[in-house]
Order: C-alpha cells, then structure tokens, then sequence
C-alpha cells in the first residue's frame, strides 16, 4: 500500500487525528479538473515535482503527493467493497431498479450509490485537509471548493486537438473514434460533477482555466505556482 494511503487510513479511524487535522486546516491544496485528452497526470506530476523542490529549500517535512487512485482505494477499503463497483460509480453508468436489486444480491458486501457518493466525498474532504496535496479529478472541486485553502484549476481543449493527442497516444485508431471517446467521457464527467454537487456546479468553481492546446504543461505548471506565490500558498 502507498504510504500516503497508509498513513490517511490510519488517520482516519482515529477520531482525535482528523479533529487535529480539521483544526490545523492552513496548508493549501488543488484541485485538477480536465476535458478527456487533457494532460492533466502530466501537469499534476510536474506541479508535484516543482512544488517539492520550493518546499525542500525551506526544510518542510510534508512534501506535495498527487492524490487520484489513492480515492478509489481508501473508499473501497473503508466500504469492504472491490473498487470496480467505486469506479462504476465514477463512470456514471445508467443502472435501472432492476440492476440495483441484482447487484445488491449478488454483491456479498453491496453498497448503494448514496452510499459510495458520502463516503468519497468523506475521503476527499479528508485528503484536502491534510493539505499539500493535488487532487486530480474525482470532482475533487465539488467537495472541496468552500475550503478557503484550495485553487481550482480547469484544463481544456478543442476537441480536434484532444483527439489527434488520444490517436497519437495509441488510445484509438481514428480521429472519428477518439472524438466519440472524448465527447462520451465529457458528458460523463459532467454528469458526474452535477452529481457530486447536488446540482450546484458551474464553471465559476475554478480560479485557473487553461487551454491545452495554446499553453504547454510547462507555461501550465510555472502559471499555477506563479498563482499560488501571489496568493501567498506558496512562498519561493
């Protein structure tokens, strides 16, 4: 197990650590959302990298992580159930009546989409305030952007742009079929930051929005830590 992972669920069956934890809420997190095709694992490992090395000359001991799968783990790991049934949550899959009474029979430890939707948002709430951290995806910036402590940061890009990197990247063989993965993912990602929100998202969430195309991952990262240094989150 990660120790990151390790030491969150750790901390979190110990009611007096998250309270310290919930008291002592002042070092920053961030939040990346992404259109698929983005190059959000890109830009979130160098903002680690680079938020690590600032860090490092200033002697601090908690180092930046980036925090993704570690959600899908701890949730699965705190409900007892196989984390496909959390990520077909994530995937927004259409489930009739019908399916929920199927599954709910054959799953020996089944746990309703309510269920799975409190308990991840428990999670990311969890990882936030252990602050130093960059949530990519899981609408981490539904969860989390009352906390005063975070920057929320969008990427986007025109379709064309998104599917000729997924053709290159060998997620497709044609144009044509990049294009319906991307849009097909797009909608589901929506849907699924109206879910976590209870209906209250919009694109004023986010403090940074950046075009992929238009802006490196490099002029992407050095825009974010440039943010973060006038906001006073991180101090070169």
């Amino acid at each position: 197990m990660d120790n990151i992972l390790l030491k969150y669920m750790v901390e979190r069956f110990s009611k007096l650590e998250i309270e310290t934890h919930k008291s002592k809420h002042d070092l920053p997190f961030i939040t990346l959302s992404r259109e698929y095709g983005c190059p959000a694992k890109e830009v979130a490992q160098l903002l680690v990298k680079k938020m690590n090395e600032i860090e490092l000359q200033k002697n601090i001991s908690h180092p930046w992580r980036l925090i993704s799968k570690e959600i899908l783990e701890a949730t699965s790991q705190e409900l007892f159930v196989d984390k496909k049934r959390i990520e077909k949550f994530y995937n927004v899959e259409n489930r009739t009546a019908i399916d929920e009474i199927l599954n709910s029979l054959s799953e020996k430890y089944y746990k309703s989409d309510k269920k799975i939707q409190n308990t991840l948002k428990a999670i990311i709430t969890d990882f936030a305030r252990m602050g130093n951290v960059v949530i990519v995806g899981r609408a981490g910036v539904c969860v989390t952007n009352h906390f005063k402590n975070g920057i929320h940061i969008r990427l986007n890009a025109p379709l064309e742009w998104r599917a000729e990197r997924l053709v290159e990247k060998k997620f497709c063989d044609s144009l044509a079929d990049a294009k319906k993965m991307a849009t097909d993912y797009d909608l589901k990602r929506t849907e699924l930051l109206r879910i976590m929100s209870n209906n209250t998202f919009n694109e004023s969430c986010f403090d940074l929005t950046f075009n992929c195309q238009t802006f490196s991952i490099d002029e992407i990262v050095d825009s974010i830590l440039y943010h973060l240094s006038i906001k006073g989150k991180l101090k070169n």
